[in-house]
């Protein structure tokens, strides 16, 4: 049923009203992002190209690091990107929206850095003026002081610049987080600033600069809890968050690595953003750090794929990082469940929308974990996630205290409150749960005659296959194109003129190996996979 998933929600979603213009977010905030770790706009532009292409929607694209002339000119480097307002105008063109990547270092080699320390912009060691340059993973600077106002207005001449773009919002990194273990001195406020009081400082400056220049629908995406990875500090505010919790409506958990491990520290990280209260957040999918045996270790197929149906039920769905992130650049069944969880995500939207708005005015997130064994956790009120923790298709999933839970891919399937399953779960599908009796569950059973119709209309024979296959196509009314794709996604074969149900192709001149049937037909994309010996 992993093709059907979407359709399901049309009819519940259809039925929620909510009121955007009394939240302080935007709804594109629940959109599908994208980004890479190092770009170009070639490679900007062609990756939003490329998941368009491939039917996947996009919502928002990240500029990451680096992008500019040098840390906090604002200026982009046109070696890398040669007509940034018109990346961001076509970008606008195909209803993305464009967040650059950004922190308050200036290092020590830029020549804004002579100008800003001699005026007395930054912080300080201490009250004598000693200066303190903070290492960090970009090199070595110093951080504006924003208890100086001299020095904020300095900032916002350049953070002008990029504002000037038409930009949507910013990626707020955690330059703030190496100076933990000392602490700076403002000399402006004639006092030491902690890091939390920096940090806040920093991202109410972006978001409130950038909302005063170009509308309330721009936001900044930030970290809400991050503990690098040592649990036992989140008690400590100053060492685990990040931004303030009344404007972090898209939260990302800082950066893991690309195993099973790594989503544990992400869904642990989300388990104390919770508990604190932050509205929204979700997780770098696949994980950010890159393993450089890819794919033989690290983040494989198996691994993608299941954090990526995490991000199809977090608030923020985001992805990319280091190494590869692409997922026709895993398979074309990877792509296919990368899709289908994708479109599933943007159905869900209206409910995110209406329980966003709940949680807020109530001070809570939109997502309440159980423990930090499972991390199973609720969406809202509805809907209820075991995430996979690691390799393998069977999973324990330890039911809510109360009421029953109707198994999302397969509504017969109804599980009571307060038991315990152990369940097999295939790649295509994930242990996602509706609460009996609500709004949503009847529309899912109202909707399964319409849903079993639905299914893959594409058989093959024979397959194997040698010389020849004959594609049977069931219903070719919204025809729109067959082919026949390698493991690349290139395609081999095609035709866009199918007069009959089946039609035999020759396939003589193919090597042999794994190919994919794709089949275009109205809004929807079927896949199945041939072996050609």
């Amino acid at each position: 049923m992993k093709n059907l998933i979407p359709i399901i929600f049309t009819f519940f979603l259809s039925n929620i009203a909510f009121s955007q213009q009394n939240s302080p977010w935007p709804e594109w905030v629940f959109h599908h992002w994208v980004w890479e770790d190092e770009s170009t706009q070639q490679s900007a532009t062609s990756l939003v190209d490329d998941y368009l292409a491939r039917d996947i929607p996009v919502g928002a694209i990240i500029i990451d690091s680096p992008w500019e002339t040098g840390y906090n000119t604002f200026e982009f480097d046109t070696n890398l990107f040669n007509d940034a307002q018109g990346m961001i105008n076509y970008f606008h063109t195909k209803d993305v929206k464009t967040l650059l990547w950004i922190t308050t270092m200036i290092n020590i080699d830029e020549p804004l850095h002579h100008y800003a320390d001699s005026l007395g912009y930054f912080l300080e060691k201490n009250a004598q003026g000693d200066t303190v340059s903070i290492k960090w993973w970009k090199g070595r600077g110093n951080l504006i002081d924003f208890h100086n106002p001299e020095a904020v207005s300095w900032y916002e001449t350049l953070v002008d610049k990029a504002l000037a773009l038409g930009i949507d919002g910013w990626k707020c990194d955690g330059a703030d987080n190496p100076f933990q273990s000392i602490t700076p001195y403002s000399p402006y406020a004639d006092s030491t600033i902690t890091r939390l009081e920096y940090s806040h400082a920093y991202y109410r400056f972006f978001f409130e600069k950038t909302r005063s220049e170009l509308g309330n629908d721009r936001i900044i995406m930030a970290r809400p809890v991050d503990n690098y990875g040592i649990d036992n500090v989140l008690t400590e505010g100053e060492v685990s968050e990040f931004a303030p919790i009344n404007i972090t409506f898209a939260g990302w958990v800082g950066d893991q690595d690309g195993t099973f491990e790594g989503l544990k520290w992400a869904l642990n990280n989300m388990y104390h953003s919770a508990r604190k209260g932050y509205l929204a957040f979700g997780s770098d999918i696949g994980g950010y750090r890159n393993d450089d045996n890819f794919p033989q270790t690290g983040r494989g197929k198996e691994l993608f794929i299941r954090w990526a149906q995490v991000g199809a039920f977090s608030p923020l769905m985001e992805n990319g990082g280091g190494g590869e992130h692409r997922p026709w650049k895993f398979d074309n069944e990877t792509t296919t469940i990368y899709r289908d969880f994708t479109k599933l995500h943007y159905r869900l939207i209206p409910y995110f929308m209406e329980i966003a708005d709940s949680a807020y005015n109530k001070q809570e997130s939109m997502l309440s974990f159980f423990n930090k064994t499972d991390y199973s956790y609720m969406l809202g009120q509805d809907l209820f996630i075991t995430p996979f923790l690691t390799s393998g298709t069977n999973i324990t999933v330890n039911f809510p205290p109360t009421d029953n839970w109707v198994y999302l891919f397969d509504t017969a399937k109804v599980y009571a409150g307060g038991t315990t399953e152990t369940l097999d779960i295939p790649l295509s599908e994930f242990p996602v749960f509706v609460k009996e009796g609500t709004k949503l569950e009847h529309k899912l059973v109202s909707s399964i005659n319409e849903l079993n119709q639905l299914q893959n209309p594409i058989t093959l024979y024979p397959n194997p296959a040698n010389d020849f296959v004959e594609i049977s196509i069931k219903n070719t009314v919204n025809f729109q194109q067959l082919s026949i794709l390698d493991v690349t996604g290139k395609i081999v074969w095609n035709t866009n003129n199918l007069t009959t149900e089946k039609v035999r192709v020759n396939i003589e001149s193919l090597s042999s190996g794994i190919y994919f049937i794709q089949l275009v037909t109205g809004d929807k994309q079927w896949n199945k996979k041939i072996v050609i010996n």
